[in-house]
């Protein structure tokens, strides 16, 4: 076991004891990558910091059945999971100008396409085909992972999937 490993270990024995210090190490060790994570789902930084300060909570509040170990897996499906809620939830536009004009691996009739244009068209999707789309196509999740992250079958995930880029790629060509 690595030292960082070991100081996580030791962070999360605390915490369960109620050292609120440790839980605080806890949080600011895995905010930077959680942030930028559920940013790249739900395109705004405010709504960004909500979902991780409810992911933080239910954290928390469940750290009990935590095991000492690594918890970012833990705290990614938490936040992965209160991010798809939130998509269900939203009701207002989103800005996708902070985006700007990164290439994207994702082709339609061999034009690549930019990360702005598939996220435009990707918020067009149900949130179920949106956040299976954008974990798969653009943070690079393998169909297990998003079925274990999301908390649904890899069939289901593979198929949201394939119907998400279907979809997309209509859209594209009927641009």
């Amino acid at each position: 076991m690595s030292e960082d490993e070991e100081k996580i270990v030791r962070l999360i024995k605390l915490a369960k004891e109620g050292d609120e210090n440790a839980f605080e190490q806890i949080v600011s060790t895995y905010s930077s990558q959680l942030l930028r994570l559920v940013y790249q789902i739900v395109l705004n930084y405010s709504d960004s910091e909500e979902i991780l300060q409810e992911t933080y909570y239910r954290f928390f509040l469940s750290l009990r059945r935590v095991k000492a170990q690594d918890p970012y897996p833990f705290l990614r499906k938490i936040a992965l999971r209160r991010s798809y809620t939130f998509l269900k939830r939203r009701k207002r536009e989103v800005s996708f100008d902070e985006i700007g004009e990164i290439e994207s691996n994702f082709f339609v009739d061999e034009k690549n396409l930019e990360l702005k244009e598939i996220y435009e068209i990707a918020y067009k999707l149900s949130p179920k085909r949106r956040i299976v789309f954008i974990l798969k196509e653009i943070l690079g999740f393998e169909y297990e992972e998003i079925a274990k992250e999301v908390g649904i079958s890899e069939t289901t995930v593979r198929r949201h999937y394939q119907l998400a880029k279907e979809e997309i790629q209509r859209k594209i060509k009927g641009l």
